[in-house]
């Protein structure tokens, strides 16, 4: 389609100031403007779908800085089909299970539930519904890319390839839909990734994308764990250590063992102070200061204060801190180049917490957390290496695996870094956690080699419920 020709479209549909019978029937509002005022406001556009020319009923056009595009059009070209709802007057679409619905004349876009604000209202041009197409594409989960100039803007919208849904992930995707989840999924087995997708929205009114980053709370003990682990591989750290031997003022740290630890058995309560620029010997110095709430050894507390510690032993003993040691030990053989410590500044999806009054999903405060608890971000492509690497024994010996997957207590099955139970009969580890404005964990059938992964920005849902019930509907689908 030439630039002439677009223009000479655009001048046409410009002057109309009536509707076909089909607008009317759908009462959409129909756009008229004077030719003064789109010489003023308005240019044409081209809008290509993956680089290839579309020949578009009505042509796209750039109105007040946003790009217009017909609806239906563009859901077909982006792999969706648009339907009409009479009951509720507008239309529906569907996109990897997502529901996706429009009412005409609005400037609102709903994503399973969820509504997406756009700059402008759509509009009915020559009988067809035009939409700002970023907010399209991003319903859509599709990327965008845009050159403008003063005469024309040019964009190419590119369908969504990174979700994955298979026909055996149906069950799952249908749960999480009904359990209102937000966040990123994956489900894997065997090798191959059944169902990769985002759920909800990562941040006002943004759609969340399955290649986003999320903090993952309390499953950075894994890594905790690991690190500690590497370093008895190497003589350099036992389990038999006493405390003191890396904090030698640490009341009662001649009782204490590396093991205790890990296994949450050493007799430490939970939390201690968050915030802005508190540092690892701040935390360390507050712990020391703290009583212990029974005799180290003799029963289990879940305990951040003692990997908080484990932190700290990581540090001493490697010589980096504990961030900096992961990644080179971990991260960079593993090429988890979306993993890390986060900060501040770390793009994350955004954590999400209910409004006391209102009842609603705002965005939460950044998430302050101390090393070896609750730091870490990552991607769902990378925790699945993550977790794939305990079983391939890529960064740990067998025996330092099976003594991270043994339970070393008869109050909780946990061992270092990660839980055991059966669910759905099956030999599983698994971890959750949680922190302001999300709620993660993961599941993995180890008699299978089925995987789940929930990194959910909704602080406070019931993730310790979803975990087993969405393991448990992966198995029936997967497992023959």
């Amino acid at each position: 389609m030439t630039f002439r020709t677009i223009r000479a479209r655009f001048a046409s549909t410009a002057k109309l100031t009536a509707v076909t019978a089909l607008a009317l029937s759908l009462s959409i509002v129909p756009y008229t403007a004077p030719e003064a005022q789109a010489a003023l406001d308005e240019k044409p556009a081209v809008i290509t779908i993956a680089g290839k020319e579309v020949q578009w009923s009505t042509a796209p056009f750039v109105m007040k800085g946003t790009t217009m595009v017909p609806l239906r059009e563009a859901a077909r070209e982006l792999g969706a089909q648009a339907t009409w709802d009479a009951a509720t007057r507008s239309v529906v679409m569907y996109n990897h299970g997502d529901r996706i619905t429009h009412e005409p004349g609005t400037s609102t876009i709903a994503l399973d539930g969820y509504t997406l604000k756009m700059p402008e209202a759509s509009r009915n041009v020559n009988g067809t519904m035009m939409v700002p197409a970023r907010f399209l594409a991003d319903a859509f989960k599709a990327n965008l890319a845009l050159h403008s100039t003063p005469e024309l803007a040019t964009i190419n919208l590119t369908p969504d390839a990174t979700t994955v849904m298979s026909n055996a992930a149906q069950t799952v995707d249908d749960y999480l839909q009904k359990q209102g989840y937000s966040g990123l999924v994956l489900v894997e087995s065997k090798g191959k990734v059944i169902l990769k997708k985002g759920y909800g929205l990562s941040g006002v009114g943004k759609a969340t994308s399955p290649d986003g980053i999320s903090r993952i709370a309390s499953l950075s003990k894994s890594f905790t764990a690991a690190a500690v682990m590497k370093l008895v591989e190497e003589g350099k750290v036992s389990l038999d250590d006493k405390l003191v031997k890396y904090i030698p003022d640490f009341p009662r740290g001649d009782e204490i063992t590396v093991h205790m630890l890990l296994s949450h058995t050493a007799g430490f309560n939970s939390n201690f102070t968050r915030g802005i620029g508190i540092t690892l010997q701040d935390t360390v110095n507050e712990i020391k200061t703290k009583p212990l709430r029974f005799e180290p050894g003799t029963t289990f507390n879940y305990s951040n204060q003692g990997y908080v510690l484990l932190a700290y032993i990581v540090q001493q003993v490697s010589g980096e801190t504990y961030g900096q040691y992961i990644k080179h030990t971990f991260l960079e053989p593993l090429q988890m180049d979306h993993t890390g410590e986060a900060t501040p500044a770390t793009k994350t999806i955004t954590g999400f917490v209910k409004d006391k009054v209102t009842g609603d999903w705002v965005e939460g405060d950044y998430y302050w957390s101390q090393s070896g608890t609750g730091t870490f971000y990552s991607s769902l492509d990378d925790m699945m290496k993550w977790y794939k690497s305990f079983v391939n024994h890529t960064i740990l010996s067998q025996a330092s695996v099976e003594r991270m997957w043994t339970p070393h207590s008869t109050l909780k099955p946990y061992g270092y870094g990660f839980l055991i139970k059966n669910i759905d009969g099956k030999h599983t580890i698994y971890h959750n956690g949680s922190g302001p404005g999300y709620a993660t964990g993961f599941t993995y059938n180890l008699d299978n080699d089925v995987m789940v992964i929930l990194l959910g920005n909704h602080y406070g849902m019931d993730i310790s419920t979803m975990l087993p019930q969405t393991q448990t509907l992966a198995n029936h689908a997967l497992v023959k």
